[in-house]
């Protein structure tokens, strides 16, 4: 095997992953090392996809904190721009890649997957927000004859909800003290979860009480 494909039967590498991937600082560097995969044939990559999905779930987690709204039809800020499309072309790869996952976590592997259904097209102020993200294979709805192209006041709609969402977020520095610490030990609990179950073999649905609320 390449000796630049992470091995992810080790532990380590897998905390590493989950690191990088926990954190916008490294986060590109984490998706582009899951990405290196990309070559292996199906009952290769077979061995790694539970951990795969589970570290895609711990980026989506990340970027979901980091008040990134994981939509191809909403506007997306400059800064924050260049982690939602590393995350998008990591979907589409499993999706390409899909049957070399095993069935008995299709569930989860839906739930990532089914932002990139949707049929939206939405211009707002002359930003196409399928374009925006950079990825040919999304230009183009996947059933155009049942899409909506959405112009002017409704796309700027989409883009307020955006905004909100990330005043949500940086709103976390105004947390009375007992409210944000409860919130930080929500989300290193998570990170822990999110680790040791990608490194185990079967991986079962997260606990609910550890999912992130909206």
């Amino acid at each position: 095997m390449n000796t630049d494909l992470p091995a992810l039967d080790c532990r380590e590498v897998v905390n590493d992953l989950a690191d990088r991937l926990g954190s916008l600082g490294s986060f590109l560097d984490g998706i582009d090392v899951i990405m290196r995969l990309g070559d292996l044939e199906d009952h290769e990559l077979q061995r790694y996809s539970r951990k795969i999905i589970a570290l895609t779930e711990g980026a989506r987690m990340t970027l979901k904190r980091e008040g990134v709204a994981l939509y191809i039809f909403v506007l997306c800020p400059e800064e924050l721009l260049p982690y939602k499309s590393a995350y998008f072309k990591l979907l589409l790869w499993i999706r390409r890649r899909r049957s070399a996952f095993p069935a008995d976590i299709e569930d989860r592997i839906t739930s990532l997957l089914f932002v990139l259904d949707s049929n939206f097209v939405i211009h707002c102020g002359g930003v196409d927000t399928r374009a925006q993200l950079g990825i040919e294979e999304l230009l183009v709805p996947k059933n155009p004859l049942a899409g909506c192209k959405i112009t002017s006041q409704t796309a700027v709609h989409a883009a307020t909800v955006l905004s909100a969402r990330k005043s949500q977020t940086t709103s976390d520095i105004m947390l009375p003290p007992d409210t944000l610490a409860k919130k930080q030990q929500r989300i290193r609990r998570l990170k822990e979860y999110v680790k040791s179950e990608a490194a185990n073999t079967y991986y079962p649905p997260a606990p609910q009480q550890y999912l992130p609320s909206d």
